[in-house]
């Protein structure tokens, strides 16, 4: 048997090798594509569905970065996925950094925001948990029909309504210990569709607070992604028509990286109360590191954040959204 007899059986081998590296590689280049892309969500559908998820790419990158040196990666690569990380990772971490805030209170009260899943049968167990974190007031989206009687198992604890329930996905409630003021719905896009939002008034002592609820259209196609940028253009003319502090709270069907998600909170002057407590991924409560904090609560600049956290799912795709807020005594 002669050398190059001998070498045969090493090169088909070498070859799969090769190939597997030169595929992991070319993955690494269409993520790099991807998240590039997702910066563009004003110009494309896609890229703005894209941009939610930079927790997702944040941790496929830190993946790719772990694979850069078995598979072979040029240092070209080597240095997009690190910037990359670094970008990712901001957008990730910022949430953990403490934020500015003014002095709290002299009153602390507990907001809750509750997807509860229209279809959800497992009543019970969603009551149990607005029971258990005990909210002063609390805001039940997907308020369809049957959760319209339901819930009247809170009428002793939560005297103070404002309910509208529709056979759809988008009936909104809000459920409250205090007195409620100008308690009523507001139409979203109401010529195209039917989906309210809430507003009432709670007073709070002295205080008069204003606590916005909205549910706002999915964008799982290009046409109801339009109607939810410019329901987000009508909430935010709503907290402006107005000078109370404001709890805007709801399912917001995107992250804040969208930029008309953080165009509402910059027109309308409101803070993200996730600022210092972490990232708090909502949505689908069942992924775990891989959801997506699409469930807000947004919060006046005088009113001070004591406390966040998400609740257990009760049966629904989302968890519950806790804060506890004081308005500022040097407001």
């Amino acid at each position: 048997m002669n050398d190059s007899d001998s070498a045969q059986p090493e090169t088909k081998p070498n070859r799969s090798r090769g190939a597997v590296r030169w595929l992991i590689r070319s993955g690494m280049w269409l993520l790099l594509a991807g998240f590039a892309f997702s910066y563009f969500g004003q110009l494309s559908f896609f890229a703005e569905l894209l941009t939610n998820f930079r927790t997702q790419f944040c941790l496929l990158f830190l993946v790719a970065l772990l694979l850069a040196r078995p598979v072979k990666a040029s240092w070209l690569l080597f240095g997009c996925l690190l910037v990359a990380i670094g970008f990712s990772g901001w957008d990730v971490g910022k949430f953990y950094l403490p934020g500015e805030q003014p002095v709290p209170g002299d009153t602390t009260i507990r907001v809750m925001s509750f997807n509860v899943l229209a279809n959800n049968e497992e009543f019970d167990v969603a009551i149990a948990e607005i029971e258990e974190h005990d909210p002063d007031v609390v805001a039940v989206l997907e308020y369809a029909d049957m959760w319209h009687f339901v819930l009247d198992a809170l009428n002793e604890k939560y005297p103070h309504q404002h309910r509208d329930p529709r056979w759809h996905g988008y009936g909104i409630a809000i459920f409250s210990k205090f007195p409620l003021e100008e308690a009523k719905s507001i139409p979203l896009t109401e010529k195209v569709i039917d989906n309210p939002a809430a507003s009432v008034k709670v007073r709070v002592g002295d205080q008069l607070i204003r606590f916005i609820a909205v549910h706002v259209m999915s964008p799982i196609r290009p046409y109801r992604l339009e109607l939810r940028n410019r329901q987000f253009e009508e909430i935010a003319g709503h907290v402006n028509s107005e000078s109370e502090p404001t709890i805007l709270v709801g399912d917001m069907n995107c992250t804040t990286s969208s930029s008309y998600l953080s165009g509402l909170i910059e027109t309308a002057n409101l803070r993200d109360t996730r600022q210092g407590f972490g990232l708090h991924p909502s949505w689908p409560s069942i992924a775990g590191v891989f959801a997506v904090p699409i469930d807000h609560i947004l919060v006046s600049e005088t009113i001070h954040v004591h406390k966040r956290y998400l609740g257990d799912a009760g049966g629904s795709d989302h968890c519950p959204v806790i804060v506890d807020v004081s308005v500022s005594s040097n407001r």
